[in-house]
């Protein structure tokens, strides 16, 4: 059995990322879009209304991020993702139960189909050897380059988090373990992120239009 890999702190994270070729900034505006695209379900939408929302807009933000950078739209056994142009690396959105947990391995709210299951097996299966995944070592694997991972996404009143990570594979319709896990929300941090960027400087000088007759 490979230990998970963990990386929580800000410098380990966005050194992480460079193989992603994207920035933890850019991620924490995946799960504003989520945050937003929730908050616009009502009363009297269907009681999955948020949910739907939050993966639709999850999903659409996802590839916005990526495809700046490179990659392409993919769409395999009904799985909607992102590709990296060179390599065999893919990332799908997903919303879970807690993310950024390091006691607890997130769990996919909607669970995992057989879509999922066989694109995890495809990629992942191809990570380490047999002899690899069979034996017990407290050796730190090498960063992985390839897979298919999973920007996971838990919104829990005000307390919001975020994880980029690679699951071993699926059982039982969830995730079976993760080889990675790269923690880009942590709990607490919500309240000082959940702010969008801004568009324009705090002091920049806003004018009325003036409307004139000819």
């Amino acid at each position: 059995m490979i230990p998970v890999r963990l990386y929580r702190h800000d410098e380990e994270v966005e050194d992480r990322l460079k193989d992603f070729g994207v920035s933890r900034d850019e991620l924490i505006d995946i799960a504003r879009a989520v945050v937003a695209a929730r908050a616009d379900a009502i009363a009297d939408d269907p009681a999955s209304a948020e949910g739907l929302l939050a993966y639709i807009y999850g999903t659409r933000t996802m590839r916005q991020v990526f495809k700046a950078r490179g990659w392409l739209r993919h769409r395999e056994d009904n799985v909607e993702s992102v590709r990296h142009p060179d390599r065999d690396l893919k990332v799908i959105y997903q919303s879970v139960d807690a993310a950024a947990d390091w006691l607890h391995s997130p769990k996919a709210i909607s669970g995992k189909g057989s879509g999922a299951d066989r694109m995890i097996s495809a990629a992942q299966g191809s990570l380490f050897s047999e002899e690899e995944l069979g034996a017990v070592t407290k050796a730190p694997i090498q960063d992985l380059k390839t897979g298919a991972w999973f920007f996971c996404v838990s919104v829990d009143g005000d307390d919001v988090r975020a994880e980029l990570s690679l699951p071993s594979g699926v059982a039982r319709g969830n995730f079976d373990g993760f080889f990675e896990r790269i923690f880009i929300i942590r709990h607490g941090e919500w309240s000082t992120l959940h702010v969008g960027r801004q568009d324009r400087d705090d002091d920049t000088a806003e004018f009325e239009p003036v409307i004139s007759r000819k």
